[in-house]
């Protein structure tokens, strides 16, 4: 399936009328299970940390974050990370319903119902597509993977987590998971 079939499908509601949420992730839809209390958390925890530090700094890195919104990747993937952080001037445009490309930097907490290769294609995805760095947080091990161009590094406990797309952004990982 291609992102434009994707978009064009209609909206689908549950039995209690809820949306149910999906991606197009290499061109298979996905259904986005309810998160778990756990990821809702660490979800939270991560997107306040980066709003602090883009309400201090945000003018100056012209940056700003918002939970899952939706991208148009590629002409395969439609993904809506957990959290993204996004250029204000890609935020401006009238009349998109979604972003289009990678957003600057994705992060996603897992879910048990995530599977390896779908979280391989959004990481290949975000970084072949704009992101400068996708993170992937664990919250069931409590440690973070950074990926980047050069590579992949995990932090845990009182590790600082850093992203220089992000000037004087430090947190502790242990932070997240509180």
């Amino acid at each position: 399936m291609t992102s434009q079939q994707f978009l064009a499908l209609p909206q689908q509601y549950d039995a209690n009328g809820n949306r149910i949420k999906e991606e197009l992730i290499a061109g298979e839809m996905v259904a986005m299970a309810t998160p778990s209390q756990l990821h809702d958390i660490v979800r939270g925890e991560i997107n306040n940390a980066r709003a602090v530090y883009l309400a201090a700094h945000g003018k100056v890195v012209n940056l700003r974050v918002y939970p899952e919104p939706a991208f148009q990747v590629t002409e395969e993937s439609v993904l809506v990370p957990d959290v993204s952080v996004v250029a204000v001037a890609r935020l401006r445009r009238q009349g998109e319903r979604i972003i289009s490309g990678a957003p600057e930097i994705a992060i996603e907490a897992v879910s048990p119902t995530d599977t390896y290769i779908h979280l391989k294609s959004k990481i290949r995805a975000y970084l072949a597509n704009g992101s400068g760095a996708v993170w992937i947080a664990y919250p069931e091990a409590k440690s973070v993977e950074a990926h980047t161009a050069q590579g992949v590094r995990e932090f845990s406990g009182d590790a600082v987590i850093a992203d220089e797309l992000l000037p004087e952004f430090s947190q502790p990982i242990s932070a997240f998971y509180e």
